[in-house]
């Protein structure tokens, strides 16, 4: 009975994970860059979201990364932060762009937001064979008030806090994005 139990727990939790992952990427090359945009990029939800309705800023790391396979090796990866508010009055959503290149807009829906932080972002096509397979990876995870600096702190994206904020395990209400789509050729992006 209990093998059983274990059985349903772990097929319930592969579900509830494959959810996250059943975000759709649509991928697109123009200008020697690679661009992500989600048919569904819902992450201004769950607690990220009551936290913003209820005047909090939520800082959001955003990755796009190019992989030689699902699990293979980085080719090229593209990350920045966001600093997300909400207008409890006008019921829309600013959103500025932390660090080198700071960029904002303002008086948008939760859709145009999640949108413009992924139009944002964009990843270098050289280097990329025109026929040989990649994989395009995004992630999208709220950073605690531990891990946000100041909306108004200048310290941009290192490789060390991507890494130690995308490897350590999703806490209880946190809404991560994780959306993955391969294999893509660069030639069919064209």
């Amino acid at each position: 009975m209990a093998f059983a139990t274990r059985l349903i727990t772990a097929a319930l939790v592969a579900a509830c994970g494959a959810g996250v992952h059943a975000q759709t990427l649509d991928v697109r090359a123009e200008s020697g860059r690679i661009r992500v945009t989600a048919s569904k990029p819902r992450f201004l939800t769950g607690a990220s979201l009551e936290r913003l309705r209820n005047g909090a800023t939520v800082v959001f790391a955003v990755q796009v990364t190019l992989l030689t396979g699902s699990k293979g090796t980085v080719l090229a990866r593209s990350a920045g932060r966001f600093a997300v508010s909400f207008d409890i009055w006008e019921e829309k959503f600013a959103v500025t762009r932390l660090g080198e290149g700071r960029k904002s807009v303002s008086h948008v829906g939760a859709a145009e937001a999640e949108a413009w932080c992924l139009e944002s972002l964009s990843v270098t096509s050289a280097g990329l064979s025109a026929d040989a397979p990649f994989w395009v990876r995004l992630d999208v995870r709220p950073q605690t008030d531990g891990e946000a600096r100041a909306p108004n702190e200048e310290a941009g994206v290192t490789l060390a806090r991507l890494v130690e904020l995308f490897s350590r395990p999703q806490r209880e209400g946190e809404t991560r994005v994780q959306a993955e789509a391969g294999p893509l050729r660069l030639r069919d992006l064209r």
